[in-house]
């Protein structure tokens, strides 16, 4: 009788503890997701890119481009909206560019926080730049985004008296799963060879999605947090592969497999409070292949920066692009 008071006694000091650990995980994961969303609000300048726009429609140079031709939109309807839009710099500095990839898990592409901000912060610094918005959603095919990117590379290099820049030491910027695309397309498989464009001059990326992987290949303490990522890896699987091929898709998708010894020079940052990323799990096994490959790098991580920032204005991130262009040199 004594031992089964006591086995009662621990059992129910068991259930006490699990209730209290689900109950303060989920407010930490709630307060993470709304600190990371004003953050983001705070940090990405959206008025900055909706003002650099306007000054360009003011201008007459607003450019905004469908990458595939009539005839191929007219065949594949997914293709119809995915398009680039022009900030072409006052006062360039040279005729490189950069081609801005923003996130969105594949489910959607975040121009508005990560795109047009970044192109006209780029602007001020005497840079080129365009912003691919890429198939994503329902739109999404296998591989689709890094082919919208190389198609639209091969439009820019067809045209390079039109828009007034070059192709050699072009850079590439991408967030999260724009992350992903340009850390695939700068290899050699599903990358620039299959379009006939150089490679890549630099590749910049911001808390990237590199390692997407299931979540007993990276335990989480969190298990709320656990499970976001568990959600956001096989939705952006699921977008691109389908249903039936989520956990191929998974493994497809996991930008250090695709390394290879001249792969491009690299400048990533990632901040230590990402509940939907986690450096952990992304940027910082991203760090070590690319060190195990000898591939020149410099990864910066901030403590207690949250995920989607954008510029990183008002964060301790911030800055990260001036360093990232005087990188890329």
């Amino acid at each position: 009788m004594h031992f089964y008071l006591l086995a009662e006694g621990f059992a129910q000091a068991l259930r006490t503890i699990l209730l209290v650990y689900l109950i303060l995980t989920f407010m930490f994961t709630v307060y993470s997701i709304a600190r990371m969303y004003w953050c983001a609000h705070v940090g990405s300048d959206v008025k900055g890119g909706k003002e650099r726009m306007r000054q360009l429609r003011k201008a007459g140079r607003f450019v905004q481009i469908p990458v595939y031709s009539m005839e191929e939109m007219a065949k594949e309807k997914h293709k119809r909206d995915v398009r680039m839009v022009y900030f072409p710099a006052d006062n360039p500095r040279d005729k490189r560019f950069v081609i801005v990839l923003p996130g969105g898990g594949y489910a959607r592409v975040g121009t508005r926080l990560e795109g047009y901000p970044v192109a006209a912060e780029l602007n001020k610094m005497g840079i080129n730049a365009f912003v691919l918005e890429y198939r994503a959603g329902r739109d999404c095919a296998p591989f689709g985004p890094m082919e919208d990117l190389g198609i639209a590379l091969r439009f820019i290099q067809d045209n390079t008296d039109k828009f007034d820049v070059v192709m050699d030491d072009y850079g590439l910027i991408g967030f999260s799963a724009g992350g992903n695309v340009a850390g695939i397309f700068s290899s050699h498989k599903f990358g620039y060879l299959d379009y006939q464009v150089p490679r890549p001059g630099i590749l910049v990326l911001g808390y990237p999605w590199t390692c997407v992987n299931d979540w007993l290949s990276h335990p989480y303490w969190n298990i709320w947090i656990g499970l976001l990522g568990v959600w956001l890896s096989n939705r952006g699987s699921y977008h691109m592969f389908g249903l039936r091929h989520i956990k191929k898709g998974r493994q497809m998708l996991d930008v250090q497999k695709y390394i290879e010894a001249d792969y491009p020079k690299t400048f990533m940052f990632s901040g230590s409070w990402d509940v939907l990323v986690p450096a952990s799990r992304h940027a910082d096994v991203f760090d070590e292949a690319l060190t195990r490959a000898g591939v020149e790098h410099k990864y910066e991580k901030y403590f207690g920066v949250p995920h989607g920032i954008g510029l990183g204005k008002h964060t301790k991130a911030q800055g990260w692009l001036e360093r990232a262009v005087e990188y890329w040199g």
